[in-house]
């Protein structure tokens, strides 16, 4: 049985309030006391130490500086759907916020720390393990992305750009990046996470994440380039991104000894170092053992599902990225169909879109090292039938 989609909504992004000021979470994380339920008004007061620039006739604080505390909490349940308001440093009570496990511990990285590269740590592993939009830049990055933007003073400056691996250009824009969204729809999981995933298992919700903005069908991009350039800020403080002097990558081996760690595996980064690295032929043997019954049968939409996700390929496309990859290895006679069986409908959609190939058993041959894929443009179509060769009749 399917399962029915997660909704989390996500809040604007806005975190501390300049990017080289990144140690106003640990400092007030360092003065949170262990147990106690603050108000609102008393986290600002007493916790971040914010001096309101107006008061209204409640007492509460009331001016921009504010607006970071709202990206410190963490996962709370509606009626519909989830929503994760921040990084995890406080939760949300009946009556007011405390701070959580992970909030103390930043903050006693920050008491103690004998150099600031080691609060400075701690928080840059608590912003990849808890802040989706973070973890997508970061995650695309780990799979051949780079960030285009201007470093001053140690610290992100101007425009803000991703380039894919094949050269295209995203600009994260101020007032509108519906481009940043749709990656973030695309690789939901990726920005999501393993902890957050373990929290919502912890609920009883399984199915795949849809993001949603707290009063709108999509996340704020809202000042997005200037939110991201904060956690950025902690990333190069730490020399996490290789490159410069305006087009910069990061790799796993220079993630991991920016963040003190030997692995990225608790992050649920290890797939994107895997994946960069991976060819399509690579991806398909991949799935091929990771889809097969006893027997050597697959479910080609469970084929197409784990392919597709090696590659890192958007999860409508992912049907249709199959049928492209076989049809092309079936052209060169690298790839067989040794026998197909219709399924059950359940099963969802068969090779090529045909009905009675919904479960097959195939003999693949990979192509050999140092050889390109050969790309479906160059597969001739058949003049007697109009499809391109190698397809199931």
């Amino acid at each position: 049985m399917k399962r029915p989609p997660v909704r989390v909504a996500l809040p604007k992004l806005f975190l501390w309030s300049e990017p080289g000021r990144f140690e106003e979470y640990p400092a007030a994380l360092a003065r949170a006391q262990e147990g106690r339920v603050y108000t609102r008004a008393e986290l600002e007061r007493e916790v971040f130490d914010w001096v309101p620039a107006s008061q209204f006739p409640n007492g509460a604080p009331r001016s921009r500086g504010t607006d970071g505390v709202g990206n410190c909490f963490g996962l709370t349940r509606g009626a519909a759907r989830y929503c994760i308001g921040g990084i995890n440093l406080f939760e949300q009570m009946r009556k007011g916020v405390r701070v959580t496990q992970e909030g103390l511990a930043l903050g006693a990285s920050y008491r103690n720390a004998s150099k600031d590269s080691d609060w400075v740590r701690a928080l840059a592993r608590q912003l990849l393990s808890r802040e989706p939009r973070t973890r997508l830049v970061t995650g695309l990055c780990l799979a051949g992305w780079q960030l285009g933007v201007k470093i001053c003073g140690g610290v992100p400056r101007g425009p803000v750009c991703l380039l894919s691996p094949t050269g295209k250009r995203l600009e994260i824009a101020c007032r509108s990046c519906e481009g940043f969204n749709q990656l973030l729809k695309d690789r939901a999981e990726l920005a999501l996470g393993p902890a957050w995933r373990k929290d919502l298992i912890a609920h009883g919700s399984k199915g795949r994440v849809i993001f949603e903005g707290i009063n709108s069908r999509i996340p704020s991009t809202k000042d997005l380039t200037t939110a991201l350039k904060r956690p950025l800020a902690v990333l190069f403080h730490l020399g996490a991104l290789e490159g410069g002097p305006t087009l910069w990558r990061i790799t796993s081996a220079g993630l991991a000894d920016a963040l003190g760690i030997d692995d990225l595996a608790p992050f649920g980064f290890e797939g994107q170092r895997t994946q960069a690295a991976l060819t399509d032929d690579d991806a398909f043997v991949r799935a091929l053992g990771d889809c097969a019954d006893s027997d050597g049968y697959l479910v080609v939409s469970k084929l197409a599902e784990r392919f597709g996700e090696l590659l890192n390929t958007p999860i409508d496309d992912r049907a249709l990225g199959l049928d492209r990859f076989v049809r092309g290895a079936m052209y060169h006679d690298r790839c067989r169909v040794l026998d197909r069986h219709r399924g059950q409908p359940r099963m969802g959609r068969g090779l090529f879109g045909e009905s009675d190939s919904r479960r097959i058993r195939v003999d693949f041959s990979p192509m050999p090292i140092g050889k390109q894929s050969v790309a479906d443009a160059q597969i001739p179509v058949d003049p007697a039938t109009g499809k391109k060769q190698g397809e199931i009749r």
